[in-house]
């Protein structure tokens, strides 16, 4: 799993002129930079969408003229927000409008994206469980990985890459490719945890049945410790620090816990295919939400039926 230089080849990073998007701006640009990407900067207008009747409109109406001047307005504004970066690589400013969470997912589609930078806005906690928030409903919907941009303490943390990562594993496959992602983003040889929570329904237990759900416990977990350690084995030969841990219980609950005591730099989660409705009841979408840390969701490829 020797990390690839191109894997970042194009990253968006939607704003809305708020001082939490800059902070995500930032950190995209910081990742742009590192990897030599193409960044594009995306403000999506809470206007009404554009139309094909809109040139002809335009021409007689005195709405078609302020659509004009007003998107003309954003594309001064966008360029002012984004001139402090300094950033000396290939950009692109995009403004357009309508629902943004949707538009943001359709251009990350459309440009075929490789990483979508997100900040949520404020950190209090009557904002984190506003449920329809665009973070959250962009990370449950997007088929590229989304980095959203929490912070410890309100700091951004990047400057080489992410320390001390911890990427919760539910699935194999899914997986190997959070954790590729992960490399990419971290620094080099920093510390990376592997974290597995037992549910329930994973402990086997007989048969003969009751059998003793202790050892039923323990082989599982030694079940679990040995397949991680396999999934750590390319992360080691790259430079990595690694640690693999079991633990029992809710995973939301065990993720936040380890991400709330420990000085990890990034949380990581899989988002598995799911059925419409049904975001709210998982990991990536609890992450999100009450992180302490900036959160990466990584998506199950769009042919992967997890």
């Amino acid at each position: 799993m020797q990390p690839s230089r191109n894997m970042l080849a194009s990253i968006l990073a939607p704003v809305d002129f708020s001082s939490d998007s800059a902070r995500g701006l930032r950190l995209a640009a910081e990742i742009a930079r590192r990897h030599s990407a193409r960044l594009t900067v995306l403000h999506v207008d809470g206007l009404p969408a554009y139309s094909s009747e809109l040139p002809p409109f335009a021409a007689d109406h005195a709405w078609g003229e302020y659509l004009l001047e007003h998107d003309r307005a954003l594309e001064v504004r966008l360029s002012a927000f984004v001139e402090p970066l300094e950033f000396d690589g290939e950009v692109a400013l995009v403004v357009t409008r309508g629902d943004a969470a949707s538009a943001i997912v359709a251009r990350a589609k459309q440009e075929a994206c490789d990483l979508l930078v997100i900040a949520p806005r404020g950190s209090g906690y009557g904002q984190q469980f506003l449920l329809g928030s665009v973070s959250a409903q962009v990370a449950t919907d997007a088929v590229c990985p989304i980095l959203v941009a929490r912070s410890r303490a309100g700091a951004t943390t990047l400057g080489g890459g992410f320390a001390d990562p911890l990427v919760a594993i539910s699935d194999a496959e899914l997986g190997a490719r959070a954790l590729k992602l992960t490399l990419e983003l971290s620094r080099a040889r920093t510390r990376v945890e592997l974290l597995h929570v037992l549910e329930s329904c994973e402990i086997a237990v007989g048969p003969p049945l009751p059998g003793s759900f202790r050892d039923a416990v323990a082989k599982s977990r030694h079940e679990v410790e040995a397949r991680l350690e396999r999934l750590a084995e390319p992360a080691r030969a790259s430079g990595f620090a690694t640690a693999v841990r079991v633990e029992t219980g809710d995973p939301s609950f065990s993720i936040l816990c380890r991400a709330e005591t420990n000085a990890n730099g990034l949380v990581v989660v899989a988002r598995k295919a799911q059925a419409s409705g049904a975001a709210l009841a998982t990991p990536a979408y609890r992450m999100i939400k009450h992180a302490p840390v900036p959160v990466l969701v990584v998506p199950a490829p769009p042919h992967t039926h997890a």
